[in-house]
């Protein structure tokens, strides 16, 4: 049908622009760890995201007044999807390099597709999208299997994993929700992800105040790099990931929203490797061959229709 390629095109679109822009955000984390806390890494990139959103709308005129309601909507999912799924990462990236923190993140789809499935009316996955997830899963495997080859594993090295699950748990249940119970609104989607984002950042800042972050700071170690790379997950890994993926909540079924968890680590494994001279062995090649091509039988069934 005519009408049907430029929504394919726009979908692949949303989630190439997912894929790059989360798959180098864990080393931008790695990277600005380095100057700030996690939680204040986290709220002064979402915060800043959320306010050049804000004010590319004022600036065109395009502003609609905020409601009570929107700043309800905003804070409440600004606890799910920024602050744990954002923040908790950080946090949990202290304990663990960046390539194992994707790893771990990558599981998931397949908590996100049996969540959706069990508790949030999403169809049941089709054969070729199981088989798609475990095969995703089982190159998730041989890249936790390498990471953990390397790594000596201990209380810290553990610590960070159930901070990183939690990041994952709560992403899922503020996707859920956001997409069960979605906000009846007069403003722009885009709007509203600035305010989530604004929100959400200052939550963040909150929390790193309580923690004493704030005592904590090291601007001597400031770099092109780190500036560089804060830069990039202000206008990619907050405003162009984020937003890409709500269209993608939208428009697509969880399955397919969720699929760049896949690509993710390997994106992550391979900027590691480039810019922080991280070895990459033949296994690592393999498990990332396999999971880039889970991703298409994911994807089949919703090309297809």
């Amino acid at each position: 049908m005519p009408s049907a390629f430029p929504l394919n095109a726009q979908i692949f679109l949303h989630l190439f622009l997912v894929y790059i822009a989360w798959g180098s955000t864990f080393l931008g984390f790695s990277l600005t760890l380095e100057v700030m806390g996690p939680f204040f890494a986290c709220g002064f990139r979402m915060a800043a995201g959320g306010m050049i959103l804000c004010f590319l709308f004022l600036l065109t005129g395009r502003w609609r007044r905020v409601q009570r309601s929107d700043l309800a909507h905003a804070a409440f999912f600004g606890l799910f999807l920024v602050v744990a799924a954002s923040g908790f990462l950080s946090y949990g990236q202290q304990y663990l390099p960046s390539g194992a923190a994707s790893v771990i993140t990558g599981s998931t789809p397949i908590t996100m597709t049996l969540a959706g499935w069990l508790f949030a009316g999403e169809q049941r996955p089709s054969f070729v999208q199981v088989l798609g997830l475990l095969g995703g899963s089982c190159g998730l495997v041989l890249l936790a299997l390498e990471q953990s080859a390397r790594e000596t594993a201990g209380g810290s090295a553990l610590f960070g994993v159930a901070w990183i699950l939690c990041a994952t748990f709560g992403w899922v249940a503020g996707s859920l929700l956001l997409r069960k119970h979605p906000h009846a609104s007069e403003l722009p989607a885009l709007q509203d992800c600035g305010l989530l984002l604004l929100l959400g950042g200052l939550e963040c800042i909150v929390i790193g105040f309580g923690l004493g972050e704030h005592r904590c700071l090291h601007f001597e170690r400031l770099h092109a790099g780190i500036v560089l790379a804060f830069a990039w997950m202000i206008i990619g890994g907050s405003i162009i990931a984020y937003s890409s993926y709500f269209w993608l909540l939208r428009h697509v079924s969880i399955a397919v929203a969720v699929s760049y968890e896949y690509v993710v680590p390997v994106i992550a494994l391979a900027l590691g490797a480039w810019l922080l001279d991280e070895t990459v062995s033949w296994r690592m090649i393999c498990a990332s061959v396999l999971a880039i091509g889970s991703v298409f039988l994911v994807l089949m069934p919703r090309h297809n229709r």
